[in-house]
């Protein structure tokens, strides 16, 4: 096989809409000589036969057809008593600029093509001669063909390794060797500038297959695999084989391609290396073309295109159906990938925590194309990127194009001004990425997710996973998805969650509204105000003087440093709060608890309190109070209400008030101050004797009096005492045991 391609000029969307199309039968005659441009007086439709006569020498006649999305047949002929001898076809877009062209496509002479149009509208069909000085009849007929095939990745796989090889009756073929094991090299025949580009396209190779390449001297005695010249003009590969296994192969890409394409690693150079080594391994072309090819004509598929393969002929340009950008591929891409798996088996490639794009630690080919993408310029390249294990990253930080960027594996990314230029594979699975500073749209995968948007007003979507979405500077718009997502945002950012989009929180430096379907909020920066929905929320303020409205819903409301103030708003809601810190309940708002590090009363509407921290004192209201202490000896005042009061850990001193209260005691030495028989409650923790059942006069036999008082004597210095009170044996119908 001997490759002698030269830049061609596109990759892979999806197929557009197909739409009606004017179809008739009509014949339609030339009776007077059509212009060659597009001020031609004939207009054909899709299925006509136009008959018209070059008269004069050089004459091309142009027909106007008006062409939808489609392949279409195209057949130019002579006919009649005095034939063309041989037709010339060309097709014109409705600016005049030529399309493709065929000369001996048909029968004999006579002139066929395909014609595959992605862009619907005004279309011109030359009929012309291969020789200006042919005269005679002719018969032009456009009719639509087949609908237009779009390969899949594992289609374009299938042709490099067999297809291709196929079609030329030679079959599939690959060395002997297997990932990890070692083809030499043989690069003395390469002047600097080649060998430097031989090198690095071998090694991105080995990034993608795990073929390892030994550069050996050709005297030495080792077996050469893969000799390297550039003393022929152009660039091409062949090989010998022998039952489906390459013996040896030879790569020349000559010296005036160089000159010609330059000796940087972003160069169509570049490219043709790492196109014609995929041939020396194996791989065949992406289309059943060599030496030349015409998109439209000569492709087996509509998207056959640099973007899928640099095996392909057809720059992001030639191809007209991709939604690409011209870019110098610099990596095997996603078909060439599955190709040359495909041939020597598949691998594991990176299994760590890998970087890619800008200050990459992948090394290899990954490691220049970083290089590339940190010195700014950022020339027009595209590359695939595959990957096996890790939580791994694409960093694209410091492109201040607008981005839209799709993580999933098959996702085909724009960044640094150019539409389609990163690949990231079927079965790779990138977890992170940070985005540049433009107006990005960024969409993860179904792994947990973290994406940094960075400056620009962007729009991120964390997909399936419990992503970490951080919007940076800029209007944002934020949807996690499924899964329990973390939001970083600013006072500026819309969040938006589904019905189904798990607990979410958000970490906003600017005052926030929680959204519905939004759980938490915590202020970071300078925010003041947070403020919840109606779901059950957690709103957690900074060190600045906080307002946190939980609106409705069973809150959490946490102001921590600082003067804050705080509304649960209607549900249960609990308060978390210092001494500098003011509550808000209004009636009928739900059954609220204060969690107080400081010593507290509750107010009105305020039902309960748990004493942590430094806090000593703990005081209710004319409400039911439950009302907790902590470890230190506190000191609790239930007021009026039937309360219940708990000292917790610490020598404790509980004051029930005159209504029927209930005092549990679990561990410490607490005093009950004023115990009312047959109104108040003692409820002791079986805890205090290591569980285990026992009746009330067991424990009652571990009460005495002491001076006035009736003391329980539990053990460990546990001891609970009854102020004022020594009738033991009235407790028993108030004595519960928990």
């Amino acid at each position: 096989m001997r490759d002698t391609s030269v830049p061609s000029s596109d990759f892979m969307n999806d197929p557009q809409t197909d739409q009606s199309v004017s179809t008739s039968r009509a014949i339609r005659t030339e009776t007077s000589d059509a212009d060659s441009g597009i001020s031609t007086r004939y207009t054909m439709n899709v299925g006509d036969t136009f008959v018209g006569n070059l008269a004069t020498y050089s004459d091309n006649d142009w027909v106007r057809v008006t062409l939808t999305a489609g392949t279409y047949e195209i057949d130019l002929a002579g006919s009649g008593s005095s034939p063309v001898r041989d037709t010339y076809l060309r097709i014109y877009d409705a600016t005049g600029t030529l399309v493709t062209y065929n000369d001996d496509g048909g029968d004999g002479l006579n002139s066929h093509l395909s014609l595959t149009v992605t862009q619907p509208g005004t279309y011109y069909v030359s009929a012309g001669a291969f020789s200006s000085s042919y005269t005679g009849s002719y018969s032009l007929n456009v009719s639509r063909g087949a609908e237009p095939t779009v390969f899949t990745i594992a289609q374009i796989a299938a042709q490099l390794t067999d297809g291709y090889w196929d079609s030329t009756d030679r079959g599939r073929r690959s060395f002997d060797v297997s990932p990890g094991e070692t083809i030499n090299v043989d690069l003395s025949g390469l002047d600097a500038d080649g060998r430097r580009l031989a090198v690095a396209a071998l090694a991105a190779w080995t990034d993608v297959s795990g073929i390892r390449f030994n550069s050996v001297n050709p005297y030495s005695g080792q077996t050469v695999h893969i000799t390297f010249g550039d003393d022929e003009s152009g660039a091409w590969s062949s090989s010998t084989t022998s039952g489906g296994e390459i013996w040896s192969s030879d790569v020349n890409v000559g010296r005036d391609w160089l000159d010609t394409y330059g000796t940087g690693f972003a160069t169509y150079s570049y490219q043709t290396y790492i196109h014609e080594i995929g041939h020396a391994l194996g791989l065949g072309h992406a289309g059943n073309y060599n030496g030349s090819a015409v998109y439209g004509t000569d492709n087996t598929y509509i998207n056959d295109s640099w973007q899928a393969s640099v095996m392909s002929y057809f720059s992001q340009d030639d191809n007209t159906f991709v939604n690409a950008s011209y870019a110098y591929v610099m990596s095997a891409m996603a078909a060439d990938i599955a190709a040359i798996q495909e041939l020597y088996g598949r691998t594991t490639l990176r299994a760590g925590n890998t970087v890619y794009g800008e200050n990459s630690n992948a090394g290899g080919n990954y490691g220049r194309i970083s290089s590339i993408l940190a010195t700014g310029a950022r020339d027009d390249i595209a590359f695939t990127i595959v990957d096996s294990q890790g939580v791994d990253t694409l960093n694209l930080s410091g492109d201040t194009a607008n981005q839209r960027i799709i993580m999933t594996p098959g996702g085909i990314s724009n960044a640094y001004g150019i539409t389609g230029n990163i690949i990231i594979t079927s079965g790779t699975v990138i977890e992170n990425l940070r985005a540049g500073s433009g107006n990005d749209y960024l969409s993860g995968n179904a792994a947990h997710n973290t994406i940094w948007g960075n400056a620009g007003n962007d729009m991120i979507i964390g997909g399936l996973g419990n992503d970490t979405l951080l919007g940076g500077a800029g209007r944002d718009t934020l949807n996690g998805g499924n899964g329990n997502d973390i939001y970083h945002a600013d006072g500026f950012d819309i969040i938006s969650e589904g019905s189904n989009g798990g607990v979410d929180t958000v970490y906003s430096s600017g005052n926030f509204a929680l959204t519905p379907n939004l759980e938490n909020l915590y202020l970071t920066g300078s925010a003041q105000t947070g403020t919840g929905n109606v779901a059950a929320n957690t709103i957690v303020g900074n060190a600045q003087g906080n307002t946190l409205r939980g609106m409705g819903g069973n809150d959490i409301l946490n102001g921590a440093a600082g003067s804050d103030t705080m509304h649960g708003g209607a549900g249960n809601d609990t308060y978390h709060i210092d001494s500098q810190d003011r509550l808000v309940e209004l009636a009928n708002e739900g059954i609220d608890t204060v969690v107080s590090a400081a010593s507290f009363t509750l107010a009105a509407n305020f039902e309960n309190l748990r004493l942590t921290g430094s806090a000593v004192f703990g005081t209710g209201n004319d409400a039911a109070n439950t009302i907790v202490g902590n470890s230190l000896g506190n000191t609790i005042r239930g007021m009026a209400g039937n309360d219940i009061l708990n000292g917790g850990g610490g020598n404790d001193r509980l004051f029930g008030g005159t209504h029927a209260d209930t005092f549990v005691f679990g561990s410490g030495q607490d005093m009950v101050m004023d115990f009312q028989n047959n109104i108040d409650t003692l409820r002791i923790d079986d805890a205090l004797w290591g569980g285990g059942a026992r009746t009330v006069g067991q424990v009652l036999s571990l009460a005495t009096v002491i001076n006035g008082d009736t003391v329980f004597l539990f053990g460990n210095g546990n001891r609970l005492t009854i102020d004022n009170y020594t009738n033991i044996n009235s407790l028993s119908d108030d004595l519960v045991i928990i």
